[in-house]
């Protein structure tokens, strides 16, 4: 009796121990070859997304463009109306008619720098190398899943909280705080989900954005290309269109007038001297 007893212990340690035993390391690499691999992630150099998102009730396109080493750029169609943020590795900008922005206008510098920390490369991939940390932390249920929760902390001391689902070993939360703009402080939460493949890469299709908890923003991506050959110029600064008057002036060559030399007072007395003499030759 107390040999079978015993076994049943091994057996129920052998289920329980992996689970708990899990270490950051272990729980990355699961995430990685889960999702495709590790060279497959290195090898991605670009990539493209088209779908749908909802906010406040309102259903528009979207289209994601992201390219190493930190490109991104976010065009949504709103009524008509373009809504465009994008990073060209220098300049954050922004288009957003909704708030009186109908031309380019660059973030100020704050927003800047927090849009010059992103990285198109999943931070988690050679960590350690990027001058970075991971700890774990406590595991946490989220939407009903069990999850490893790991916390990043980059070596710029900004942190980054992961929810990994403890069967497939993919994220289905990340937890960040906003540094910068109107959002400044508050927990910005963004779930994954339908998880499809997309060539060698396991990518999600559906995102949620909550901000302190509140749903603020739902997408659906129909479409998804990897390393599609995107110009770095559609994530640039647009340069600002030159106004009519000003082409108009800058094509306009000044005519030079020929000036004829001024006429000065004593030009035309030798003149009348001469003339003098001729007419009185006594004087002379």
């Amino acid at each position: 009796m107390k040999k079978v007893l015993t076994a049943i212990i091994a057996v129920f340690l052998i289920a329980v121990v992996p689970t708990d035993a899990q270490t950051v390391d272990e729980i990355i690499s699961n995430y990685l070859e889960n999702t495709g691999g590790k060279d497959a992630w290195k090898s991605l150099n670009s990539m493209k997304m088209s779908g749908t998102s909802s906010m406040q009730g309102m259903e528009f396109p979207i289209t994601i463009y992201s390219k190493r080493p930190n490109y991104e750029k976010l065009e949504v169609e709103v009524q008509g109306m373009q809504i465009v943020e994008a990073y060209d590795g220098t300049t954050a900008w922004s288009i957003n008619p909704f708030q009186g922005n109908t031309t380019a206008t660059k973030a100020d510098e704050e927003m800047n720098k927090e849009a010059a920390k992103k990285t198109f490369e999943d931070e988690l991939l050679d960590y350690a190398a990027k001058g970075h940390q991971v700890e774990r932390l406590d595991d946490a249920e989220i939407e009903g899943a069990q999850t490893f929760q790991l916390k990043l902390t980059k070596k710029t001391g900004d942190e980054q909280i992961y929810y990994f689902d403890q069967e497939n070993f993919v994220p289905i939360m990340i937890r960040v705080f906003a540094n910068a703009g109107p959002m400044k402080g508050a927990a910005i939460e963004t779930y994954l989900s339908d998880y499809e493949e997309v060539q060698e890469l396991m990518i999600p299709h559906s995102i949620m954005q909550k901000v302190n908890g509140q749903t603020f923003m739902q997408a659906t991506m129909k479409s998804i290309e990897l390393n599609p050959e995107i110009d770095d110029q559609i994530f640039a600064f647009p340069a600002v269109p030159e106004s009519t008057e000003e082409k108009k002036m800058s094509e306009e060559v000044p005519v030079k007038k020929e000036m004829k030399p001024e006429k000065k007072m004593m030009d035309d007395k030798p003149v009348l001297i001469e003339k003098k003499k001729k007419e009185d030759p006594k004087k002379n």
